[in-house]
């Protein structure tokens, strides 16, 4: 399973659906880049639907229950052709029906690929950096000494390693477009589109590094996300004075995951600085911090790193 998640992945990162048609080889290279992702789903689907058909049967444990219990028991608004095609189905109650298979299957492959895929590539831009910044990391790891015990906590009371990962995310966000549906008429008349066309694609990235609202928006600058800084009070989901960042989107569409991710990124990276001393590979050579931007934005050479087991109080 992860390494089919990590295929589709890739294969959407290549995809380009919206661009421009070309060549005739254009086209047949981009319809058999589209033949192989449905590939994959496909391959997907064939993996989960029989775990979620026998899973065992719904418990309440103390409160929590499995993300695929409830999936099943939700039940959504339907549409009037389906309240009429399956009106004698149990599946429809007072117009609300349950979630089909592929819907089902696909609410699972976004919450396993894009929920871990995000936070692996976030570390690996954090780890870039701290390599890149020796100073950075030394300034990071004499907080993460200083307050040990939290480490288990998400990083309370650590606002270095919280301005650490929120730069990462100004500069990097894992997702570097995010695609919106949008209901304005008055848009759409502008465009020659129907309400229901109407698809706006945000630029997170050149949001997060937009020279008029961000001094030197290109360098790795923890600092001016800590109290009295030139973004003190900016956090991962924008606030109500504006938009300076949203790598996480923003409004009733922002990512659910958000609380989750900063947690896992958090504690991930003060683990790794409070056992390891990151500096660049034996072999000599700086940190390439290009960017390749696909379905994740990633390095486009992977991170190549010296890592050396430390006591706490080096």
């Amino acid at each position: 399973m992860c390494r089919v998640i990590k295929d589709l992945q890739l294969s959407i990162g290549v995809v380009r659906p919206f661009s421009p048609s070309g060549s005739v080889l254009d086209k047949l290279v981009e319809w058999r880049r589209l033949r192989r992702l449905f590939a994959i789903n496909a391959r997907l689907t064939e993996m989960f639907l029989p775990f979620i058909k026998a899973r065992p049967s719904p418990c309440d444990n103390g409160g929590r229950r499995p993300y695929v219990d409830s999936l099943v028991d939700l039940r959504i608004p339907s549409n009037e052709d389906e309240h009429t095609a399956t009106a004698n189905s149990d599946d429809v109650d007072c117009g609300r029906r349950a979630l089909r298979d592929d819907e089902i299957v696909n609410l699972i492959k976004e919450f396993l690929g894009a929920g871990t895929g995000t936070v692996a590539v976030c570390l690996e831009w954090a780890l870039a950096h701290l390599v890149d910044r020796p100073e950075v990391q030394r300034r990071l790891r004499r907080e993460v000494d200083a307050e040990a015990a939290a480490v288990s906590r998400a990083g309370a009371g650590m606002p270095y390693l919280h301005a650490v990962v929120l730069e990462t995310l100004r500069m990097h966000p894992p997702l570097p477009v995010l695609p919106r549906h949008v209901q304005s008429d008055a848009a759409a008349g502008v465009l020659g589109l129907s309400a229901s066309d109407l698809y706006v694609n945000f630029a997170v990235a050149d949001i997060g590094r937009d020279g008029r609202t961000w001094t030197n928006p290109d360098e790795f600058q923890p600092e001016r996300l800590l109290a009295g800084g030139e973004a003190d009070g900016v956090g991962p989901l924008p606030g109500p004075k504006g938009i300076r960042m949203m790598p996480f989107g923003a409004g009733h569409r922002f990512c659910p995951g958000v609380g989750m991710a900063m947690v896992n990124i958090k504690c991930f990276l003060a683990a790794l600085v409070r056992e390891f001393d990151w500096a660049p590979p034996s072999a000599g050579g700086g940190v390439d911090l290009t960017e390749l931007d696909g379905f994740f934005k990633v390095m486009k050479t992977p991170l190549s790193a010296r890592a050396t087991p430390r006591n706490q109080g080096d």
